[in-house]
């Protein structure tokens, strides 16, 4: 994600620079032809040349207008920018690629949701001895609360996946977000596997 927005600001600026190296050369020529047109005046091909250069004159002037072009690629920078800024920084992550300065964090985390889920485990689950696994995505804000929750595969079962749900709500907010992840991170979305087994328990598969 990150290399993405990287490489499209970098599109831009490489865009703007062409754009102004273009209309530098543009000028320079026409220069060039005007000085050699100056140079010509004493020359009988004067008529012949007078006409070349001004078609090379309407040309030019036919070109698209490097000051609007110069104006709209900073604007597209401006408004990339500006959107960047707005839209919030999102990382996700599961057990495997997690890297060191996350797993702590999603240590804790795991803690959390099995401590709440086998307390609240449902009834009617034990009851008619419902089992499966689901996997799930929580999105969590810098502050710990939860900004999103989703079913990424279904248990199968309604009441398991109902009560992954619940499970989450309950535990939440979780802990906020360490500085050392938040500074490059507004949502941190976790991605994990649970199974409801047989041990009457919730626990995660990874």
């Amino acid at each position: 994600m990150h290399k993405d927005r990287f490489a499209y600001t970098l599109f831009l600026s490489i865009s703007f620079h062409l754009v102004i190296l273009i209309g530098l050369s543009l000028e320079i020529a026409q220069r060039k032809f005007v000085n050699l047109g100056s140079n010509l005046t004493n020359n009988s091909k004067i008529e012949n040349f007078s006409v070349e250069v001004k078609g090379l004159a309407l040309q030019m002037d036919s070109r698209p207008n490097l000051d609007s072009m110069i104006v709209e690629l900073k604007k597209k920078i401006s408004d990339h920018n500006q959107d960047l800024r707005i839209r919030p920084r999102r990382d996700t992550i599961t057990a495997v690629s997690a890297h060191s300065k996350q797993t702590l964090y999603l240590e804790k985390w795991r803690q959390r949701v099995e401590e709440v889920g086998n307390f609240h485990y449902p009834d009617e689950a034990r009851k008619n001895k419902i089992f499966g696994s689901l996997r799930i995505l929580v999105a969590i804000q810098v502050d710990g609360n939860v900004e999103d929750f989703r079913i990424m595969e279904s248990s199968g079962s309604q009441i398991l996946d109902e009560a992954a749900e619940k499970i989450v709500a309950l535990a939440a907010p979780f802990d906020p977000l360490p500085e050392e992840i938040s500074f490059e991170t507004d949502i941190l979305e976790i991605v994990r596997t649970w199974r409801f087994h047989e041990g009457i328990s919730l626990k995660r598969t990874e």
